[in-house]
């Protein structure tokens, strides 16, 4: 099988380093980064998990090395996929496919515009960072989440996928995806806006509260879609997590102490926007909270919260504003009378 990623960052770092040397692949990875292509070049590609150092030597390249490829898996950011997907479709086998890993609804979009056949949409539930270029570190376990189904596109991707990590065939990825959203569009950007690691985000109150204040509006914009969130893995219901008590939800109390849990098993992942505006670089702002505002504007609801968090994301991007732990109660601010944080 000729397998290509696209990216080298955290995920596309992890996933290159646990399919290197597999058997029966032949894999590449397309990275405009000289500073991993160096490091690569030298040391190769290094990845610390489970308490041990693996190191694998990958060709890397700025432009396809051997198409036509089997499967090509898309570890960039949100921002300029579909364009890097046009411009890699005459490279992909006949039956060859796109695999999403992206946060938000890009995959699906994807899907529309250049068929099932062409795209199998996947959600990440395990966590990495990348510590200096080319060296990574696992931060969270978990599965891929694909959805369920025996087309040649879905049997190969759950093939390839679970030489990396398990994969957990689920009913509706969409519905999954959403529910990841729920989760991305509050403790990736609130992690940005703060500077805070996910485990001290979630351990303060405040933290808290606008988690369930931000997810509250992701679970009304889904619903406006005929999408209802569901369980995630790890025993998470993001359904039950956000909606009311009074609508069938958890009672405050049990909300608050999964998050605390959440944040403790994720308590060493740091945000991968806080690591974007770092760099300088564009955020995915647009593809998660953005998208949350746009699609309840659509549907006549309100979302001042995921707007609030856009407007300071936005200023940041800018240079107009430093991430910093003040921030969230400027973000209360922001939301003004139309936000409620439980």
């Amino acid at each position: 099988m000729n397998v290509l990623v696209v990216g080298c960052g955290s995920l596309g770092g992890v996933i290159a380093v646990r399919l290197a040397g597999r058997k029966g692949l032949r894999l590449e990875v397309l990275n405009r980064n000289p500073r991993i292509a160096e490091a690569a070049s030298g040391q190769g590609l290094r990845l610390r998990a489970g308490g041990r150092w693996h190191t694998a030597r990958v060709p890397l390249a700025a432009a396809p090395l051997h198409p036509p490829y089997d499967a090509v898996i898309l570890a960039q950011k949100a921002n300029g996929l579909e364009q890097t997907c046009r411009e890699l479709l005459p490279a992909l086998a006949p039956r060859g496919f796109f695999l999403t890993t992206q946060n938000g609804l890009v995959g699906l979009e994807l899907a529309r515009s250049l068929g099932e056949e062409r795209v199998v949409p996947g959600c990440v539930l395990w966590g990495a960072s990348m510590t200096a270029p080319g060296v990574y570190r696992l931060t969270a376990s978990g599965p891929f989440l694909l959805q369920a189904g025996e087309s040649q596109p879905l049997s190969e991707a759950r093939a390839l996928l679970s030489r990396v990590f398990p994969v957990k065939p689920c009913p509706d990825i969409a519905a999954a995806l959403w529910s990841k959203l729920a989760i991305s569009a509050s403790f990736t950007s609130l992690g940005a806006i703060s500077g805070l690691r996910f485990g001290r985000l979630a351990a303060a109150a405040e933290g808290r509260r606008l988690i369930l204040a931000i997810g509250e509006e992701v679970l009304r914009a889904a619903r406006s879609q005929g999408v209802e969130p569901g369980a995630l893995g790890g025993g998470l219901n993001v359904r039950r997590f956000l909606q009311p008590a009074e609508e069938g939800g958890y009672r405050a109390a049990r909300k608050h102490l999964l998050l605390r849990l959440l944040g403790w098993k994720h308590r060493r992942t740091e945000s991968s926007m806080l690591d974007s505006l770092r760099r300088g670089r564009p955020t995915e702002i647009d593809f998660l909270n953005g998208l949350v505002v746009r699609t309840a504007e659509r549907a006549g609801l309100p979302a001042p919260w995921n707007r609030a968090v856009c407007s300071l994301v936005g200023e940041m991007e800018r240079g107009q504003r430093e991430p910093g732990e003040a921030n969230l109660a400027e973000l209360a601010a922001l939301a003004g009378a139309d936000g409620h944080a439980r």
